[in-house]
């Protein structure tokens, strides 16, 4: 690379070079039949291309950087920290914003569900570290929340959280975390496509596909939900509708900035320093929730091309995956295989009983359509949980899509990569890692409880939701 290259100069080769590597893991992708049969998305691909012809492999084989120059690689390390605040910013804008009421009795099955996944994460991964990975292997306290970051938060929440670990003295927990969220994708998907042809062939569960998926329907992470076709006349507004999304997940971003600024100051008034390292990305779905809120109330909703949103978030979620996964180190993943094992053994399995022994008891109707979305979401990401929501009811039938939809409205806020999340590593340094451990356990049983005993007078109906007046046709 020349030395005269500007700063901005580095940043837009950085940019180009990243649509070439995503290219060729669509190319990689589509000639490797193995890769489409478990579902694994281009992006993710992309990223191990970046990792091999790095300087961590192919550069140490040659003796030399690799195919990519150390500032490109700078440029991308820095990607996944912003490309996470555009994802949750878009969660929200051109979502139908229903009646509170309709929108629980919808969404409350999922979301306490969800949580009750979540909480059970901190907790068991709160007490591997207490009892075996911390005294034996030396993680530090702040690993307690780890298994819920990668798993239930995915690879922009280890990003966006990134320098919060590493002021707390834990930074080598980013690419451990980073190693995780790839497993957990993986594990996710394939995990749960073999739990759905499980569930097909199995005469103890009914559900509404009849016939055992084929990896030739090849599902798409990024395209599992499209949007319906606007059956309105185009109007010509003087601005493309893509402009639109970007101009809106911008006003979004803005907002959050304001409202993180704000509640930083209020904190140092009251002599507390803890929102200083507190990330942008969660209060980022709150600004998106603000901008959707106001659309809808101006009559401006429908004008949002939900496709567009979508469209901006796929982008910035590609882009973090490939940046992410292709810039992660390989020396600290190689030093804490043991402890990233048993993190894995532990999420996979607890996701895995909390499906089959507490799923029909959260979902007391279609149980298997509606948990299996919640296990792909607890070991992957939103987008995981609607593939294999679309697997096992291609037609949908059951309302699981649709619910599942809403559930991010209650959720994604708080865990998942939410408030809740994001605070868990200064609650872990200020309480100590035993009492919020503690605390996690109580939040696990109670959410339990809370699904379990829950009856509604409609109980476990697939009843759909009506939009309130004025929000977006677009399914979520």
């Amino acid at each position: 690379m020349p030395a005269e290259f500007s700063d901005a100069q580095v940043t837009g080769l950085a940019l180009v070079v990243l649509g070439v590597v995503i290219a060729a893991g669509w190319w990689v992708r589509r000639h490797v039949g193995f890769l489409r049969a478990v579902f694994v998305p281009a992006s993710v691909v992309a990223g191990f291309v970046v990792l091999l012809a790095g300087p961590q492999v192919l550069g140490k084989l040659t003796g030399t950087q690799g195919l990519f120059p150390e500032p490109v690689l700078d440029v991308w390390r820095v990607l996944p920290g912003l490309m996470i605040s555009v994802v949750f910013g878009a969660i929200m804008i051109g979502k139908t914003l229903p009646r509170p009421r309709e929108l629980w009795h919808a969404a409350a099955p999922h979301a306490i569900f969800g949580t009750f996944l979540s909480f059970g994460q901190f907790a068991l991964g709160g007490l591997a570290v207490l009892l075996l990975l911390g005294p034996v292997f030396g993680l530090p306290p702040e690993a307690g929340s780890l298994l819920e970051m990668s798993f239930a938060g995915g690879h922009g929440t280890i990003a966006g959280m990134g320098q919060l670990l590493t002021d707390a003295g834990a930074g080598d927990l980013v690419d451990v975390g980073l190693g995780l969220a790839t497993i957990s994708m993986i594990t996710g998907v394939v995990g749960g496509s073999l739990l759905v042809r499980w569930a097909v062939r199995s005469p103890k569960v009914s559900v509404m596909r009849t016939t055992t998926p084929s990896a030739a329907e090849d599902f798409d992470l990024d395209h599992v939900h499209p949007a319906p076709a606007d059956e309105h006349e185009v109007e010509d507004s003087g601005i493309h509708a893509t402009t639109i999304a970007f101009a809106l997940i911008a006003l979004a971003l803005a907002l959050a900035v304001a409202l993180l600024w704000g509640a930083r100051e209020v904190a140092r008034l009251l002599g507390s320093d803890v929102l200083d390292s507190f990330p942008l990305f969660p209060v980022a779905v709150i600004g998106g929730f603000v901008v959707q809120w106001v659309a809808t109330r101006t009559g401006l909703a429908p004008r949002i091309d939900k496709r567009a949103v979508d469209g901006i978030a796929a982008v910035a979620l590609d882009v973090l995956l490939v940046c992410a996964i292709g810039t992660m180190s390989l020396a600290t993943i190689g030093s804490n295989v043991p402890a990233i094992l048993v993190f894995t053994a532990i999420g996979v399995s607890w996701s895995l009983v909390s499906l089959l022994w507490w799923g029909r008891r959260f979902h007391r109707r279609h149980w298997f359509e509606h948990a299996i979305a919640d296990f792909g979401q607890s070991q992957g990401n939103v987008a995981t949980g609607f593939v294999l929501a679309d697997m096992v009811d291609p037609q949908r039938r059951t309302g699981t899509a649709n619910d599942y939809g809403y559930k991010q409205l209650p959720y994604e806020p708080f865990l998942g990569g939410g408030i809740v999340t994001a605070l868990s590593v200064p609650l872990i340094g200020s309480l100590g890692l035993p009492v919020f451990t503690a605390g996690a356990v109580v939040a696990t049983v109670a959410a339990g409880l809370w699904g379990m005993l829950r009856r509604t007078p409609a109980d476990g109906a697939d009843a759909p939701v009506t939009p309130a007046t004025g929000g977006a046709a677009a399914t979520p």
